[in-house]
């Protein structure tokens, strides 16, 4: 990372050295097809439309083919942008994907556009597209009431264009946390079906866990369960540290699945129908379809206030059960029957009376009712993990999308490189080195965390980040790139000048302040002063780290170097394979899970290595 000036834009701070330009001059962007119902067949050529978009990829879940002819402006090409800019709802207008091979040669629709790039790089392009710069001027030409971005809109948009260089490095870098996303997505889609075949098996009893057998019994659910309504309690009930839990009914469709393990709401208001442990609930009515009625939560918890238009079946203690059996019972085998036992048009409600003698099966044995229960909550907590984990790289790349893409962060140099800025005099490389490290102790030297080793990956990240050469010889050790001979000279040299003392204590090396402390600024001032952006970002960043939390950069940058200086391709995967399989046994003890969030970290704060050609 450099040190970075700005100025002020139309479209806020960017770095001095990019420049803004129109849309027009860096993308071409065409008119869609406009064909009538007789042209709509169940074969011919597949037209992209906005449905053909969900989550920033190209989805072919519903498709239109037509018979005709075509014009040429309206056939796609790979590495195309699809964006559609005339919808009923505003949120959808400007919604993108990247055209991938496989749509190669398709046709796209009158409501959309395609942007073919031209002398910019075409990910780079994609991201700015999807950035709130480009969002916020989106939203400037839609206004209140108009659905559409025309072609005279989209040509004038502003754009941020670095150098090609520099657009590389920014779409490789969200490129990378795009494939972790869209991996950790296809992994709980899997899980996902995974579950859904083992609940086939294990709620109907095809298969059984070993240890239970003997028939299963029928039971309509009025006959153990009594059916009560919840009452009162509405979204302007809700309040952020309101003294009561509560549970409104839509929030059994979007926020919870087969059971509560966590309340999310509150409310101060005393209404509402009290929860007791065991209560399996369902959500009264719907404007979708019956079919969506077919939901159940289980509750474990007492004295939650219940809002209105909550179904609760309460234990009539005649049949044993578990909650979370029953209610994947409901939710999942019993959709029809419910259905059919829903009334309405505009809004569909659940009619109770009918749910009564909706049947549900139950091995007679609870513990077998618990085990199965059991199984299913390993595979959800399985699925949340994942979930999270991906929730938190989407956030992640927000975060780098924001900080990359407005210059605060650079991953290449600006076009004054960094060997053209004035050196400082040469000086022994000994004293040098020690001048640095003084001043490395003298800002941490009262942090309860720096010690010896991180003093060492200290000066490894600085020597590296700044683009300094103090002569160091890094091994691959156990504690990360590691230069002992360095170290004990460091020592030396400062113990010799009286600025500090490497003491060995209880718990490691300690740098205790000598009388002439701050004796070495002078020096540091002379030698490092092109240096000093980054010094002081190395420095904040890692002021209270954990010496571990100094290595694992450190470890990680080392190798990641390592890969670049070979000049060959190569994934995060090589990388963490590098460090736990081609470094020291040590490094097994931290988890890969740790390994891959700290390197992500790194790209996010600018802490990568760079060669002459990135």
């Amino acid at each position: 990372m450099i040190e970075t000036k700005f100025k002020q834009t139309e479209i806020g701070l960017i770095p001095k050295d990019w420049e803004i330009i129109p849309l027009r001059d860096v993308a071409e962007n065409y008119t869609g097809l406009t064909y009538s119902p007789d042209n709509v067949h169940s074969y011919g050529t597949l037209v992209l439309r906005s449905s053909n978009i969900q989550g920033f990829q190209l989805c072919f879940d519903d498709n239109v083919y037509v018979i005709m002819d075509i014009p040429q402006r309206a056939i796609v090409r790979n590495e195309d942008i699809l964006v559609c800019v005339r919808n009923g709802s505003q949120q959808l207008i400007g919604k993108s994907a990247k055209i991938t091979p496989e749509a190669d040669g398709m046709a796209f629709g009158a409501f959309m556009t395609i942007l073919r790039p031209k002398n910019i790089d075409g990910d780079f392009l994609l991201y700015v597209w999807r950035s709130r710069i480009i969002q916020k001027q989106i939203e400037e030409v839609l206004g209140a009431t108009i659905n559409q971005i025309t072609n005279a809109d989209l040509k004038s948009f502003i754009v941020l264009n670095p150098s090609p260089r520099e657009q590389k490095s920014i779409a490789n870098a969200l490129s990378n946390i795009d494939n972790l996303i869209s991996s950790l997505s296809k992994t709980i889609e899997k899980k996902r079906l995974i579950k859904q075949g083992a609940m086939q098996q294990l709620l109907t009893g095809k298969k059984r866990l070993p240890g239970f057998d003997g028939e299963w019994e029928k039971h309509k659910i009025g006959d153990f369960l009594s059916i009560l309504k919840g009452y009162g309690l509405s979204k302007s009930h809700l309040v952020q540290d309101g003294e009561n839990k509560c549970i409104l009914y839509g929030e059994l469709f979007t926020k919870y699945d087969y059971e509560i393990k966590t309340c999310i709401s509150r409310t101060d208001s005393d209404e509402g129908l009290l929860s007791e442990c065991g209560d399996i609930l369902m959500p009264g009515s719907t404007t979708t379809n019956g079919i969506d009625l077919a939901k159940a939560v289980s509750v474990y918890e007492s004295n939650i206030h219940l809002g209105g238009d909550i179904v609760v079946l309460r234990d009539k203690k005649i049949v044993e059960y578990e909650p979370y059996f029953v209610s994947a019972q409901i939710t999942e085998l019993c959709k029809q029957a419910i259905e059919q036992s829903s009334q309405g048009i505009t809004i569909i409600h659940l009619n109770t009376r009918e749910l009564r003698n909706v049947e549900i099966i139950l091995p007679l044995a609870r513990k077998e009712q618990l085990a199965i229960a059991n199984v299913l909550r390993t595979m959800d907590n399985e699925i949340e993990s994942l979930e999270e984990e991906r929730d938190k790289y989407i956030r992640l790349k927000e975060g780098m999308m924001q900080k990359l893409l407005t210059g605060q962060i650079r991953l290449v140099e600006a076009e004054t490189k960094q060997k053209d800025l004035p050196k400082a005099k040469a000086a022994n490389v000994y004293f040098k080195r020690s001048v640095l490290a003084a001043e490395i102790a003298d800002r941490l030297c009262e942090e309860r965390t720096f010690g010896h080793v991180k003093m060492e990956k200290l000066i490894f990240l600085t020597e590296h980040l700044c683009h300094i050469d103090i002569d160091s010889h890094y091994h691959r050790d156990a504690a990360g790139p590691y230069d002992n001979r360095a170290l004990r000279s460091i020592d030396s040299q400062m113990k010799k000048q009286k600025w500090f003392e490497a003491k060995k204590e209880d718990k490691g090396y300690r740098y205790i302040p000598m009388q002439n402390r701050g004796g070495h600024k002078k020096y540091f001032e002379k030698y490092y002063a092109d240096s000093m952006p980054m010094f002081e970002k190395i420095i904040d960043t890692f002021r209270s780290s954990t010496t571990e939390q100094c290595e694992i950069v450190a470890t990680l940058y080392s190798a990641w170097d390592d890969l670049l200086q070979s000049h060959k391709s190569f994934t995060d995967d090589d990388i963490l394979n590098e460090v736990l399989n081609n470094w020291h046994e040590s490094k097994k003890r931290i988890s890969r899970n740790r390994w891959q969030t700290e390197l992500d970290w790194m790209r996010v704060n600018g802490f990568v290595p760079q060669t002459e050609n990135n």
